[in-house]
């Protein structure tokens, strides 16, 4: 999620130098963009590497468990580039006026339909160490990195840019859901394990501190409506909050070499959810048509826990085949509702606010569902120094149909990478990978948003129309072994 181009900046007093050194690079290198894996997720760093039964440094946050097969001491240095694109057509049937008389308007028919696009970009780093102190049972693993973000920035519709009866119309049909708006989560991150050689086991947790940070830029009229004129002027509104906050998180895991040689290894993790369950994130909230702007504000939200499994089988000596999977509980991400501070935001199960809930300034019911991911690669040692790695996934879409709108937009995906990874030397290796997104189109003809019967706060206007998307990611990586 969400706004215009920004910095990352940290929020809290959270000390650790992992956290300050990934602050840091994301300022510089964060740019508007919009990419993402299910839902807000975008553990993408590491491409294949990335995953449960493999030991190295992404295993401070793929398993913890999994530092008890790493040996010696290793840092590594990430950077992922992300590059999607997004079309969405808003259909005649998603108008959604407070009256019969804009409907035969056609400034307001032409300036609430049409084609909307994206192209966007978008960086994110990981820094990760990880070390057995020579050789002990132990493992001590930190990292900083963005598990959760995006952003987005839409293309302008130039046909309104010296609008005076409908200038709002210049942000773009997809305006009622988002302009634009940005959002990261960046984990601090401490993780130990421990190694029981007999059995060839390892356990590992980790303690995160998580710096959150949400903004967003959108049409809105205070009776869920996409009126642009009232009674021939101009009345479309905006609404605008930015909000941030510091949560905890923690995560175990498993990691079992299952044979003697260690050619079969497989591996078990769970993360928790941002502070166990609610987020809080506290900021301002404005709607241009209501009053004094800004005032204070919090956004109630909730992200998943997710479970991980994998296996990594080298099959000869040259050959591993490599198999894991995740299911993220996204069915803890039911609204997002911005409210007066401290207040609550009682919602039924779809996430809209019941009509008692008092505070809510606005409500927007996600009603997200848990997702899988499952993915199957090989990796292939053309020289004993060099790999060349392939791999398919597939990804169910956590959010349902009549739920979808231009910012959360996903749908059941495919995806496909290649890469490799060269040792330079005994110390320092490095790594290249592409991957391919495809996103299935859909087309919305239910939403759920402009539902009559929703209070107030939780109406909007309908996201009925087309949708489709393709997402580039290339992920980079140096590490020094020693």
């Amino acid at each position: 999620m969400y706004i215009t181009r920004r910095s990352i900046t940290r929020r809290g007093a959270v000390a650790s130098l992992p956290f300050a050194f990934v602050s840091a690079l994301a300022a510089v290198i964060v740019p508007e963009g919009s990419a993402r894996a299910s839902g807000f997720l975008t553990d993408q760093f590491g491409s294949d590497q990335g995953q449960p039964a493999l030991a190295n440094t992404y295993s401070v946050y793929f398993n913890p468990g999994a530092l008890a097969g790493m040996h010696g001491t290793e840092i590594t240095v990430d950077g992922v580039l992300y590059a999607r694109s997004l079309d969405y057509n808003r259909s005649a049937s998603a108008l959604s006026p407070s009256g019969g008389v804009a409907q035969g308007n056609p400034t307001y028919t032409d300036a609430n339909t049409g084609q909307a696009t994206l192209f966007n970009v978008l960086a994110a780093p990981f820094a990760g160490f990880a070390t057995d102190f020579g050789g002990s049972k132990f493992r001590l693993g930190l990292a900083a990195y963005v598990p959760f973000g995006g952003a987005v920035s839409w293309g302008k519709n130039s046909a309104y840019s010296n609008s005076t009866i409908a200038p709002g119309a210049y942000d773009g049909p997809q305006r009622w859901s988002t302009i634009s708006a940005s959002t990261s989560s960046i984990y601090s991150t401490l993780a130990g394990a421990y190694r029981f050689d007999k059995a060839r086991l390892g356990i590992g947790v980790s303690f995160s501190v998580i710096d959150t940070t949400l903004a967003d830029t959108r049409a809105r009229n205070a009776d869920g409506s996409d009126d642009v004129t009232v009674n021939g002027q101009p009345a479309e509104g905006r609404s605008y909050f930015n909000v941030s906050g510091v949560q905890v998180g923690a995560a175990a895991g498993v990691y079992w070499d299952a044979t003697a040689d260690g050619a079969l290894r497989i591996g078990a993790s769970y993360t928790s959810q941002p502070n166990f369950g609610a987020m809080r994130l506290s900021g301002n909230f404005a709607l241009t048509a209501t009053g004094p702007n800004p005032t204070p504000a919090d956004l109630l939200q909730q992200y998943p826990d997710i479970i991980r499994l994998g296996a990594a089988w080298r099959v000869r000596p040259d050959v591993e085949v490599r198999l894991d999977g995740n299911w993220q509980r996204w069915s803890h991400f039911n609204s997002q509702c911005i409210v007066a501070p401290g207040a609550s935001c009682p919602t039924d199960s779809t996430g809209v606010a019941l009509a008692s809930a008092t505070g809510v300034k606005l409500d927007l019911p996600r009603d997200f569902k848990d997702s899988y991911k499952a993915r199957l690669g090989v990796g292939y040692w053309v020289t004993p120094e060099t790999e060349l790695f392939a791999s398919g996934a597939w990804e169910s879409a956590p959010v349902g149909k009549d739920h979808e709108d231009p910012l959360i937009f996903d749908s059941m995906r495919v995806e496909g990478t290649l890469g490799a990874r060269h040792a330079f030397s005994k110390h320092v290796y490095a790594s290249l990978s592409y991957t391919y997104v495809y996103l299935v189109p859909l087309t919305v003809n239910d939403s759920a948003y402009n539902n009559p019967n929703n209070p107030a706060p939780s109406l909007s206007p309908s996201t009925n129309g087309s949708y489709s998307s393709e997402i580039y990611i290339f992920d980079a990586a140096v590490s020094y072994r020693f």
